[in-house]
């Protein structure tokens, strides 16, 4: 086996699914907002990161991007007498985005099916 193919980062290992984290965050918030560290706690209830947790420097970066793109922003809550915490909620744009996303990860699982069904 090549080098190449035995690199957790290779596509054919699924290297590329963190680009799923977008989808995940937005339904995270779509349900609650949420801070950081619980929506990364959330995260690693999805499979696709398999025994690994998602980078928490990826997913802060994400958050920093998706709020500069308005499909998410940051709010301050208060949680007792003098202490706020920093929560992310979903704007519009981001349940249009959400929206979206459903739509397109609808036909790539169709494609994907039909594409699997063909290797056997």
């Amino acid at each position: 086996m090549s080098n190449i193919l035995e690199n957790e980062k290779c596509a054919c290992r699924g290297g590329n699914l963190d680009r799923f984290i977008q989808p995940i965050i937005l339904m995270i918030l779509k349900e609650e907002p949420s801070t950081g560290y619980r929506i990364l706690k959330q995260m690693e209830q999805f499979s696709m990161f398999g025994d690994s947790r998602p980078d928490a420097t990826g997913v802060y970066r994400y958050l920093r991007l998706m709020e500069e793109r308005e499909l998410l922003e940051q709010f301050e809550e208060r949680e007792g007498e003098n202490k706020y915490k920093k929560k992310y909620r979903i704007t519009e744009n981001g349940k249009e985005c959400l929206e979206n996303w459903k739509g397109t990860l609808t036909a790539y699982a169709k494609a994907i099916e039909e594409l699997v069904e063909r290797m056997n």
